[in-house]
């Protein structure tokens, strides 16, 4: 894993913890969906350049 999807992990994890610690469920699934279509986006230009 690059460096620039580290980060975006990282930036996410922390997001879902204290949506968690909050007890926002919602959140949670919103971050996670959020996640996976960033990921997606930038694994597929990676592997397009």
């Amino acid at each position: 894993m690059d460096t620039t999807m580290t980060a975006l992990h990282e930036h996410y994890a922390r997001r879902v913890d204290a949506a968690v610690a909050e007890d926002r469920m919602d959140l949670v699934q919103e971050l996670y969906e959020q996640y996976f279509e960033e990921a997606l986006r930038r694994l597929l230009e990676t592997s397009a350049a």
